[in-house]
């Protein structure tokens, strides 16, 4: 019955004097102390910023992006950009010719040509019926009809313009009646191309998709940000980007926004970056390395050269006298521009070693203190 307890009080002292022993104070002779260059400073208060480093990938501007399509329905006839091309606001990407166009276009001239007709009867009639040749009732009707002509041709207006025609070429239609039934697919911004979709002689249906045009004036790196570091990241901070394709430049941005959700795999949020591409070198597609800033904030810091490991455990020296040293054992965060902040164990305003501290642990050691 006593083996067991003997055997746990074997296991268990050795520990309770090891831990004693870690607590120890450390003292130095002076010939000792004439053989170790130290340096001291002062548990402090201070802000705590680092950058993160995150890799990302370019992509649209999806503000920017923008998906060309006929509002009616034709056979294309004249393509007149390829992928990659770049294109100016304005520019006539595809001719079509379009049946119900035509049928709307002609419609809209009859209606002209009738609300031309019922505008100078109604001129005409109106002088007679001042002098009074004509009768009220007949100015009434001539009235009349003069105003159901202009609302039949206000209504064919309406639908050339919601089939996509400018009041210039509506304007322009008497003029050009060899122009009826064609319409052109114009660029909405300048940009490139990032998408053919139609080819000579196909039948466009309504809605369906010409082309793809991409202002990549501004893009998107998009990054993927550990869920640990969320509490150092808010919009707004600064990114700092470079790219294979230059690797001798680099492009300021700033974090646009966070995502709502966290993916469950890699546990990240996903992070928007925005960066100004005037001269077109980044390219959505392309990998990058981003250094992007978190938000400062103060706390007790050490200068990471004095922290110090044993096992998993971190400790300081702290100054107690002439010769005199305490490993006073802490709880840290992760190092940042050569500091370190302290969670808990010391306070602030203690002196501490800074340089030297390897020579002191080793001394330390040797006196039992591991």
């Amino acid at each position: 019955m006593n083996t067991p307890l003997k055997t746990f009080f074997l296991l268990v002292v050795p520990a309770v004097l090891l831990s004693q022993a870690q607590a120890a104070e450390l003292q130095l002779t002076p010939t000792q102390l004439s053989n170790i260059t130290l340096t001291t400073s002062t548990v402090t208060h201070r802000e705590n910023s680092h950058q993160l480093q995150l890799n990302g990938v370019l992509t649209a501007d999806q503000r920017r992006t923008h998906r060309v399509a006929s509002i009616v329905g034709g056979i294309v006839y004249d393509v007149q950009v390829v992928a990659h091309q770049k294109v100016r606001k304005g520019q006539v990407l595809a001719r079509l010719r379009s049946p119900s166009l035509g049928k709307a276009q002609a419609e809209y001239l009859e209606a002209l040509a009738l609300f031309d007709l019922a505008q100078g009867d109604r001129k005409r009639i109106e002088g007679l019926w001042q002098e009074g040749v004509v009768s009220e009732s007949r100015w009434r009707k001539v009235e009349s009809s003069y105003k159901g002509a202009q609302a039949i041709l206000e209504a064919r207006r309406r639908m050339l313009s919601i089939a996509g025609l400018t009041a210039g070429q509506i304007t322009q239609l008497p003029a050009q009646p060899d122009k009826l039934a064609a319409i052109d697919l114009i660029s909405p911004v300048d940009g490139t191309v990032t998408g053919v979709d139609i080819e000579a002689g196909q039948l466009l249906e309504i809605g369906q998709a010409a082309f793809h045009i991409d202002d990549l004036s501004v893009v998107w790196a998009m990054v993927k940000i550990p869920v640990a570091s969320l509490s150092q990241v808010v919009p707004g901070v600064d990114a700092v980007i470079h790219s294979q394709a230059n690797a001798s430049k680099t492009y300021g941005g700033n974090l646009s926004s966070l995502g709502a959700e966290v993916d469950l795999q890699s546990q990240t949020v996903a992070g928007r970056i925005i960066l100004e591409n005037p001269t077109g070198e980044l390219r959505p597609g392309m990998y990058v390395e981003v250094s992007l800033d978190t938000v400062a904030r103060q706390g007790l810091m050490a200068p990471a050269s004095a922290v110090f490991r044993v096992g998993n455990q971190a400790y300081l020296f702290r100054i107690m006298g002439e010769g005199r040293y305490m490993p006073q054992a802490i709880m840290i965060g992760a190092e940042a521009n050569g500091w370190v902040p302290i969670h808990s164990g010391i306070d602030s305003g203690v002196r501490i070693v800074t340089t030297g501290v390897a020579e002191l642990k080793s001394h330390w050691q040797y006196q039992g203190g591991e």
